[in-house]
């Protein structure tokens, strides 16, 4: 098996909300890595990681309820990397993450703290190993589409308007080709 030389966290954003920014820092805590809380004049919370001698700063902006933190950063520390797996997948965070290996790069994406998308990245060649799809999502917002439906009454509307003026009107031969167009368009929708 492949040993991982580092995990490179390049895009991680987190939106934690007071509560949840206590059980992240109490995440690493629990799992024996050394950190550091500062508390700034301006609201913002900074928690550093130690990794091997390293700093890992993460810095929590307030916005509004919720502390906001966006950054990259690599961690050489095989159970400080799987320590952050487990919080971007807690706290349902957005992540790309390049896992670095001696011959080539596994790249996993993550959306709401699960898993989309892992590619391997191998001599400048990145081949597709896993992509999450909503099959079933995908075919209930079909389903719940209105479209064809709304275009039907749409056409039945403009075809009882033209019914009305063809009863009053004396010349009726553009209102029958604009029916006719109408009945056929309503044929094929209905079809």
């Amino acid at each position: 098996m492949a040993q991982r030389v580092a995990t490179m966290y390049k895009q991680v954003k987190l939106e934690l909300s007071p509560h949840q920014l206590k059980e992240f820092v109490k995440l690493f805590e629990t799992n024996h890595n050394t950190t550091q809380i500062r508390v700034f004049e301006n609201g913002d919370t900074e928690m550093i990681l130690f990794d091997h001698g390293n700093e890992i700063p993460l810095v929590f902006h307030p916005l509004g309820p919720h502390f906001i933190f966006e950054g990259s950063f690599i961690m050489k520390d095989l159970q400080l990397a799987n320590t952050m797996r487990k919080a971007v997948q807690e706290c349902k965070g957005h992540a790309l993450v390049h896992r670095l290996y001696l011959k080539h790069i596994m790249e996993y994406q993550y959306a709401y703290g699960n898993v989309v998308k892992i590619q391997e990245i191998r001599d400048n060649t990145t081949k597709l190993v896993y992509e999450y799809k909503d099959t079933i999502g995908d075919l209930t917002r079909l389903y719940l589409q209105r479209g064809v439906e709304d275009q039907i009454a749409w056409v039945r509307l403009q075809i009882d308007q033209l019914l009305d003026l063809r009863m009053k009107s004396e010349d009726k031969t553009a209102i029958d080709a604009s029916l006719q167009a109408l009945t056929h368009e309503l044929f094929v929708l209905e079809a």
